[in-house]
């Protein structure tokens, strides 16, 4: 039983992380003087 909410629990927070990646892959800084570098992985799940 434990084994099975430690599953659920990390799958749920790898789909934010997936998710949160995502956002930040697709938008850009709206502070004008940075903008972080992104690790290629995550370049690899822009939409254009």
């Amino acid at each position: 039983m434990k084994i099975q909410v430690e599953k659920k629990v990390l799958n749920a927070v790898s789909k934010i992380a997936i998710g949160n990646a995502k956002k930040s892959a697709n938008s850009a800084c709206v502070f004008f003087g940075y903008q972080a570098k992104l690790p290629e992985s995550v370049k690899e799940l822009r939409r254009f």
